[in-house]
């Protein structure tokens, strides 16, 4: 989606198991059968690599039995976790290992996978290497069967999105802990946050971007910089690739609350200013953020780009939306994506 990489599977034809490996223009590598959605790095052609919750991948295929392959020589206890889907079952779970079995037993015919980066431990290092709260996608190895082209819709979906902020972008405590799941990763749920869930109920392709505690005048946990200095930036050393969203969705101010609004908004407009240099057809959607912080200064910062000519900017106002804990959880997000996905239907998709 976006991306133009070449990719090509290799049969092991004594075992009947294909196996997927990393690659752009090289003789090996990864399938371009494959569709990787979100911040990938894709500059290794073994591996792609991502350091955001949310971040999934696309397979289609025939086979019995799937299993996926991760290099974790740089996690820690603490591990990230993964969450996947065949065809229109349910939702999955694991943590990363070396290698995740993801179905056994499958019907003849064709299946789809979504694989995606759950959650990862926002306070540990992912911004510079060792990145130890991070993901490393090896490849899938497909028994009695083999990767087929993409669906079409990949490749053109009909709205992709990008939704920019922090820890309640990325999913961070969505869910409570549970019985052998009390880690960071595992009260992480990308796929339950608000974020894809929106992104969801208006059936598109979609980035999640979110590192924990970060503002723009500060950086967050894990080492990660304010978003001014984090937002060209994949983790350090790995710019922003050429992705161009349709829709952008700014939820940012929560922890930049205490600063005085005068204060604030050069900094909001800064931002803005950095979206729209770097999306220039995209439409940016600048959230109220849920509690209620920096309001007035984003309302105001919008109404004046408006008024300078930049009518593709729009604010969203929230207020009246959300009364719980500063972390949605995954009851708390439901409501909020419904009510998100109809305000961007009705004041920004429509326009």
């Amino acid at each position: 989606m976006g991306f133009k990489y070449w990719f090509v599977a290799a049969l092991g034809l004594a075992t009947g198991v294909l196996s997927v490996r990393a690659m752009s223009a090289e003789p090996t590598g990864l399938p371009k059968t494959l569709r990787f959605f979100g911040r990938w790095d894709r500059r290794t052609p073994d591996r792609a690599e991502t350091v955001n919750s949310g971040n999934y991948l696309l397979a289609n295929f025939t086979g019995s039995e799937i299993t996926a392959r991760f290099d974790v020589s740089a996690n820690m206890p603490g591990v990230p976790t993964l969450a996947w889907r065949l065809d229109d079952g349910p939702w999955q779970e694991a943590e990363v290992a070396e290698r995740v079995p993801l179905a056994d037993h499958l019907p003849k015919g064709r299946h789809t996978l979504m694989l995606m980066a759950r959650g990862l431990d926002e306070h540990q290092n992912r911004w510079t290497q060792p990145l130890v709260a991070s993901i490393t996608f090896l490849g899938l190895d497909i028994s009695g069967g083999r990767l087929l082209p993409p669906l079409p819709q990949w490749d053109k979906p009909k709205l992709k999105m990008e939704f920019l902020g922090d820890s309640i972008t990325e999913g961070v405590l969505v869910q409570a802990p549970r019985e052998g799941k009390t880690t960071w990763a595992w009260q992480t749920d990308a796929r339950q946050s608000y974020a894809a869930q929106t992104a969801m109920r208006l059936n598109a392709a979609w980035r999640q971007v979110g590192f924990g505690a970060t503002g723009l005048a500060h950086g967050g946990s894990g080492g990660a910089p304010g978003a001014l200095e984090s937002f060209n930036w994949f983790y350090k050393g790995c710019p922003r690739d050429d992705w161009q969203p349709d829709v952008v969705v700014v939820n940012q101010g929560t922890n930049d609350g205490g600063m005085a609004p005068a204060a604030y908004r050069p900094l909001y407009a800064q931002y803005l200013a950095m979206i729209r240099a770097a999306y220039p057809k995209a439409k940016i959607a600048a959230v109220r953020p849920f509690v209620g912080a920096q309001a007035e200064a984003i309302r105001a910062e919008v109404e004046a780009r408006r008024a300078a000519g930049d009518t593709r900017i729009y604010y969203i106002n929230t207020e009246g939306w959300y009364s719980g804990p500063l972390h949605p959880n995954a009851q708390g997000s439901l409501p909020l994506a419904e009510k998100l996905a109809t305000a961007l239907k009705e004041q920004v998709l429509q326009k």
